[in-house]
């Protein structure tokens, strides 16, 4: 075994005994892991090296992240979706007006906008999604930029804007991002999207990480 599978396989290990590997990467380390053993003859304890721990405190966690730690991805999904859901209730009338906050961006977004959260598990990793759809054009965006000759790009309104960083924060909040143990993966308990899209199928382009 050359010394570029020997590191790929001293990867491996260590992440399926980092214990606080989702499961479904620990197992999809150790088949690969059995995979190098198979094809080079690798004798892992006479030949890996022993796994290097990250530091400690090297993940930095989301508010209700700690309070979750167990919840399986479709759990967090659910509690994403029910706060959008609150958030989307109708402002109190009378008197009762004067103890919220006047201006929230997903309880006012336009009539006919349809918030989707969706999740997905894969081999080592989960997603979380929430699609935003149904956005008037001349609401959601302001104008337009060329990018490069020939391209041009639609620029997304402040108010567009405002409402995407508001469901950024509710999702956000569940999550945790570390150090990555391989370059090919990135440490993080889901990997977590925003997208909009106007009434007429327009995908908007917004970074709101």
């Amino acid at each position: 075994m050359d010394e570029k599978q020997r590191a790929r396989a001293a990867k491996m290990q260590a992440v399926a005994e980092d214990d606080r590997v989702p499961d479904g990467l620990r197992e999809a380390a150790l088949n690969r892991l059995a995979a190098l053993q198979e094809r080079h003859g690798l004798l892992l304890e006479e030949q890996v090296p022993p796994p290097r721990q990250p530091a400690i405190g090297s993940r930095v966690l989301g508010a209700k992240a700690e309070a979750t730690w167990d919840l399986p991805t479709r759990d967090v999904a659910a509690l994403i979706k029910a706060e959008i859901k609150t958030a989307r209730q109708p402002a109190p009338r009378g008197p009762a007006r004067d103890a919220v906050t006047l201006h929230n961006p997903i309880r006012d977004a336009p009539k006919g906008t349809r918030i989707h959260v969706s999740h997905r598990l894969s081999t080592g990793s989960a997603s979380i999604a929430i699609n935003v759809r149904g956005l008037p054009n001349d609401w959601a965006i302001s104008g337009s930029s060329e990018v490069r000759p020939g391209v041009v790009r639609n620029v997304p309104s402040s108010a567009c804007r405002n409402l995407a960083q508001a469901l950024w924060v509710i999702g956000d909040a569940y999550n945790w991002r570390g150090d990555g143990y391989m370059q090919d993966y990135v440490d993080c308990r889901f990997f977590f999207h925003v997208e909009l899209y106007c009434a007429d199928g327009t995908h908007l382009n917004l970074d709101v990480t």
